[in-house]
C-alpha cells in the first residue's frame, strides 16, 4: 500500500518546466532594468555632452575648433573625462590668449577652474584635475593681481604637487609648478629658490613652456648671464637672448650673443645634415626615407642665415634634397638665398655651383622677377631658359633687367663673343652704367659709349657710389691698394647711438656699433686689391649708412 505524502501538492518540489519559467522571468526582468538604467545613463550622458558643447561655445570656441573639442569629449565615454577634455582646451586657449585682460578671459578661467574642480571631486585621484585647478588658480590670481596667490599659495601649489605625486613620469604638472613659482618668485626663500631653478631648468626645455616663461625669467633674472644658466643650449635660447640685448641697448652683450647663437646654429645644421644622411641610407621603405630626407634637408634650407659662412651647408642640402613640391618655407628661403647670390655673382664670382643655383631658382619658382629669373638661370648654366625669357620680356631696356645683361656679356666676353657682349652692355640701363661690374667690363672690350667717370680702382668712395636695395645700402668697390680696414665718414655726426650689421663680400661681419657724435667709424677687415661689395643695414637707432669711405 503506497505512503502517503504528508506536503501539500502545491508545496511539493516544483517540476523542471516550472522553475525554468521563473528563472526565465527573473532573468528577462533583470535585463529589462539594466537595459532601462542604461538607457537612463545614455540620455544622461548625451545631455551631458549637448551641455558641455554649449558651454564651450559660449566659452568662444567655434568652427573647426569646437567641432574637434566636441568630438574629443564623446570619445571620453565618460563625463568627468569630458570635463577634463574641456578644461583642458580652455586652459590652453588662456595660456596662448594674447588679451588676457578682457571680461571674455576672466570667464573662461573661470569655467576652467570650475570643470577642474568638479571633475576632481568625481575622480579624487585624477592628476590631471589636480594639475588643471592648482594652474587655473595661479593663472587668474596672478592676472587679477590677487594678494591671495602669496597669502594662500596652498590653495594652487597643493594641487600642483598632488598632480605631480600622482603621475610621476608626466612633466606638465612639474613645468606648470615652475611657472606658477616664477609668479611668486619675490617671495620665495632662497633655498626654495634652488629647488624652483631645477623645476625651470626642465620646464624650459620645453618648446611652449619656453616661449611662456622667457620673458617673466629674463625680467627676473636680471642680467642675462644669469638668465642663460637656466636656459637650455639651443639656438632659440641665444637668438632670443641676442634679440634682448638689442632691446636693451647692449650692444656688447648682443655681439657676443649673437656669435653664441650662431655657433650652436651651425653645430645644430650640422648634426641635423648627418641625421639626414644617415635617415636616407637607413632602413624603412625608400618613400619613408625619402620623405624623411626631404624634411631634414628643407629644414636645413629654411633654418641657415643667409651668409657666407652657412653657404656650404646650404649647397649640401640643395645637393641631396629628394625633388618634390617646395613648401612655403623653402620658397621664401631660395628667394632671400638667390637674393644674396646674384650681386656676388656680379661683383666677384657666384658663391654657390650651378647645380645648387639651378636648385635655388626652381624652388623660387614664380617668386622671382623676369630679370631675376633669367639671370638665376644664366648663373646656373641654364642659358637656353635664360634666352628663352629674355626674348619673351619687353622689358629689356628697364632698369631691373640690367643685372642680367651685364652678367649675360660677361659670360659672352668669357666666351670670345666679344660682339655679342659689347652689344648686350649697350642695352643696359643708363643708371646702371656707373657699376663697377659694368665699367670693368665696358673698359676691357672696349664698349663704345662708356661715359668717363672716376677711376675703378680707387682709395675713396662718396655717398654717391651707393645703392639701395630692399633695406640695404650696398656699394661695389675696387681698392686701388691692400689695407687693414676701412673708414665710414659720417656727412655729420651720429644724433644718436646706432648699430649697423655688415656684409663684406656676403660674409656678416660683427656688429659695428656707432657712438652718438661720432663723425666717423672703422670697420676692421682684410681689404684685397680686388672687387668687393659692401652692404650695411642699420639694425637699430637713426643713420644715414651711405656715407663717405676710404681706405685705411
Amino acid at each position: 500500500m503506497p505512503a502517503l505524502s504528508l506536503t501539500p501538492p502545491d508545496e511539493a518540489t516544483p517540476a523542471p518546466g516550472r522553475a525554468s519559467g521563473s528563472w526565465r522571468l527573473a532573468a528577462t526582468l533583470l535585463v529589462a532594468a539594466l537595459a532601462g538604467l542604461a538607457l537612463t545613463h545614455h540620455r544622461g550622458w548625451l545631455a551631458e555632452q549637448r551641455a558641455l558643447a554649449a558651454q564651450a561655445s559660449a566659452q568662444g570656441l567655434a568652427g573647426p575648433e569646437l567641432a574637434d573639442v566636441t568630438a574629443r569629449m564623446r570619445r571620453e565615454g565618460d563625463p568627468t573625462a569630458a570635463r577634463l577634455a574641456l578644461a583642458a582646451r580652455l586652459f590652453d586657449l588662456e595660456i596662448a590668449n594674447t588679451q588676457p585682460g578682457t571680461p571674455a578671459s576672466a570667464e573662461r578661467l573661470l569655467a576652467t577652474r570650475e570643470l577642474a574642480r568638479a571633475a576632481l571631486r568625481a575622480e579624487p585621484a585624477s592628476w590631471q584635475a589636480a594639475m588643471l585647478l592648482g594652474a587655473t588658480v595661479s593663472l587668474e590670481r596672478s592676472r587679477n593681481r590677487d594678494p591671495r596667490i602669496y597669502s594662500l599659495a596652498r590653495d594652487w601649489e597643493r594641487p600642483l604637487l598632488v598632480a605631480g605625486e600622482l603621475a610621476p613620469a608626466e612633466k606638465q604638472p612639474r613645468r606648470l609648478l615652475a611657472a606658477a613659482y616664477l609668479e611668486v618668485w619675490p617671495a620665495l626663500t632662497p633655498e626654495k629658490r634652488k629647488k624652483v631653478e631645477e623645476l625651470l631648468r626642465e620646464a624650459f626645455l620645453e618648446p611652449q613652456t619656453f616661449e611662456r616663461l622667457f620673458v617673466p625669467w629674463v625680467a627676473i633674472a636680471g642680467s642675462l648671464e644669469r638668465a642663460a644658466t637656466l636656459l637650455p643650449d639651443q639656438p632659440l635660447t641665444w637668438k632670443r637672448l641676442a634679440a634682448t640685448a638689442l632691446e636693451r641697448g647692449s650692444w656688447s652683450e648682443y655681439d657676443a650673443l649673437t656669435a653664441r647663437h650662431r655657433a650652436s646654429l651651425r653645430a645644430t645644421l650640422e648634426r641635423d645634415l648627418a641625421r639626414a644622411a644617415t635617415a636616407a641610407s637607413g632602413s624603412g621603405s625608400e618613400l619613408m626615407r625619402m620623405q624623411e630626407a626631404r624634411r631634414s634637408y628643407s629644414a636645413v634650407l629654411a633654418a641657415a642665415p643667409v651668409d657666407a659662412e652657412f653657404a656650404p651647408l646650404v649647397e649640401t642640402a640643395l645637393g641631396l634634397l629628394p625633388p618634390g613640391p617646395a613648401a612655403e618655407a623653402q620658397v621664401r628661403a631660395a628667394a632671400a638665398w638667390l637674393e644674396w647670390a646674384l650681386p656676388l655673382c656680379l661683383v666677384r664670382d657666384c658663391p654657390f655651383a650651378e647645380g645648387a643655383m639651378s636648385r635655388l631658382a626652381s624652388l623660387a619658382g614664380s617668386t622671382l622677377a623676369g630679370g631675376e629669373a633669367a639671370f638665376a638661370a644664366l648663373a646656373a648654366g641654364d642659358r637656353a631658359r635664360a634666352d628663352l625669357l629674355e626674348r619673351r620680356s619687353d622689358e629689356l631696356w628697364s632698369e631691373p633687367w640690367a643685372p642680367f645683361l651685364t652678367f649675360k656679356a660677361r659670360q659672352l666676353a668669357a666666351h670670345k663673343e666679344i660682339a655679342a657682349a659689347r652689344a648686350a652692355l649697350l642695352t643696359v640701363h643708363r643708371a646702371f652704367r656707373v657699376r663697377l661690374a659694368w665699367r670693368t667690363l665696358a673698359e676691357r672690350i672696349g664698349a663704345a659709349g662708356v661715359n668717363p667717370g672716376p677711376a675703378l680702382a680707387r682709395e675713396s668712395w662718396e655717398a654717391a657710389d651707393w645703392w639701395f636695395d630692399k633695406g640695404a645700402s650696398r656699394l661695389d668697390l675696387l681698392p686701388s691698394r691692400r689695407a687693414a680696414a676701412l673708414t665710414l665718414e659720417f656727412a655729420e655726426p651720429a644724433r644718436a647711438a646706432a648699430l649697423l650689421e655688415v656684409q663684406w663680400d656676403g660674409r656678416v661681419l660683427p656688429p659695428l656699433a656707432v657712438a652718438a657724435g661720432a663723425a666717423a667709424v672703422r670697420l676692421p677687415l682684410a681689404v684685397a686689391d680686388e672687387p668687393h661689395l659692401l652692404e650695411i643695414r642699420v639694425r637699430a637707432g637713426d643713420l644715414r649708412p651711405a656715407v663717405r669711405v676710404r681706405l685705411e
